[in-house]
């Protein structure tokens, strides 16, 4: 394969950074492919608010939970779906912007947002710049967004804190079989083995790094966070509403 593939295949999140700056040339460079991504119809519906100063980080930090590796970062990149420049457009053109009384707005909104996050990150790494993304912004939508003075119908779904590693990279995170992921032609219904493998491979991943194996599998946490913790970002969906949102 080439360096490209590779460099895509050995992704790793990076949580602890050094004190080395950005140039503006490199923000530049990774907004740069950030723009090009593909987006539905080209309606273009996502907003970046990139964030180098030292106070609003920390202040973006505490918001997203206390999360110190924002305030460490050397630039904390929000991506926000935003409908603000399609609503001057249906106003220019005498048009209403129903599609925000439909679900649709989200899914398309939040798809673009991780399409262009992903090339953010791939962008990134390619100039030896450790990434990791936030979903922590949504814990705090309405102060993230007036700090960040984000008009109606524009909404912080992921940040992504990128700089210089501090220490050597971290192993990769174990993923489920592959077969579990890729499915040809047809779904292949394995999800229950996938899960029991992914345990194992979590598992052997963290005693060979630790020496012990975690007290809570994979699968105790993930289950943990999609019937409880997930209730910590239990504003999006007032805050959706509040801004413009108004799917039924």
């Amino acid at each position: 394969m080439n360096d490209f593939i590779n460099q895509l295949h050995n992704h790793r999140s990076v949580r602890t950074f050094t004190d080395k700056k950005l140039t503006q040339k490199q923000l530049d460079a990774i907004m740069g492919a950030a723009i090009q991504a593909p987006n539905w119809i080209n309606g273009q519906q996502v907003s970046v608010i990139v964030v180098i100063d030292e106070e609003r980080k920390r202040r973006l930090a505490e918001l997203s939970g206390n999360q110190k590796h924002i305030d460490d970062a050397a630039a904390f990149l929000v991506f926000c779906m935003d409908y603000s420049r399609a609503k001057h457009i249906t106003e220019l053109h005498d048009k209403k912007l129903e599609v925000m009384e439909n679900i649709e707005a989200v899914l398309v909104g939040s798809t673009d947002v991780g399409i262009a996050l992903g090339t953010a990150v791939a962008a990134a790494e390619s100039m030896g710049i450790g990434t990791v993304p936030i979903g922590g912004v949504r814990r705090s939508p309405a102060e993230i967004s007036e700090l960040l003075e984000l008009p109606e119908l524009a909404f912080p779904i992921s940040g992504l804190a990128i700089g210089y590693p501090a220490d050597p990279l971290p192993a990769q995170s174990p993923r489920i079989p592959m077969e579990a992921f890729y499915h040809k032609e047809t779904y292949v219904q394995n999800q229950r083995e996938a899960v029991e493998e992914m345990d194992k491979r979590q598992q052997d991943a963290i005693k060979v790094r630790t020496g012990e194996t975690k007290a809570h599998p994979w699968s105790e946490r993930i289950a943990a966070f999609y019937s409880e913790r997930y209730k910590e970002y239990g504003k999006v969906t007032d805050v959706l509403k509040q801004n413009g949102y108004d799917y039924k």
